[in-house]
């Protein structure tokens, strides 16, 4: 995949979307490895600026976000909110823009299945970020639902 050109952002740099401009400029020419850094700051506004993404920025970066939140050992203080956000956003965007996930799905879910079985490993409580295992079920009944 390319770094998304400013014709793929569809000119939300000079759109009245604030949400989707800021989102362009945090990221926009980044590449997947520039980042990471972004992410390491805070995943958690990061997941805000990807949801309003258009479409092929959004297929682009989710995978960024999928590289960060696989390498645990790496996540710091951010594991679990991290992993919560990145399964929520999928889960999300298949409910609300399935054309968006479905052309990407098939690079994040064994990534989704990691985290959905290894949420003691992301330090993340139930009583807090819900159960990963059953956001995994929604996503796993959506996704045949979209593809």
């Amino acid at each position: 995949m390319d770094i998304p050109s400013e014709q793929d952002w569809e000119g939300v740099n000079n759109s009245y979307d604030l949400d989707a401009a800021y989102a362009f400029k945090m990221f926009f020419g980044k590449s997947i490895a520039e980042t990471r850094a972004d992410f390491a700051r805070n995943p958690i506004e990061r997941t805000d600026e990807i949801r309003f993404m258009p479409k092929i920025p959004f297929q682009y970066y989710i995978i960024a976000f999928r590289d960060f939140v696989r390498d645990v050992d790496k996540l710091d203080d951010w594991k679990s909110d991290a992993a919560s956000c990145f399964i929520s956003l999928v889960e999300e965007i298949f409910e609300n823009k399935p054309d968006f996930i479905v052309p990407v799905y098939h690079e994040l879910e064994p990534t989704l299945k990691f985290i959905s079985q290894n949420q003691g490993l992301y330090d993340a409580d139930e009583d807090i970020y819900g159960s990963f295992q059953s956001t995994m079920k929604r996503i796993m009944a959506l996704s045949g639902k979209a593809i």
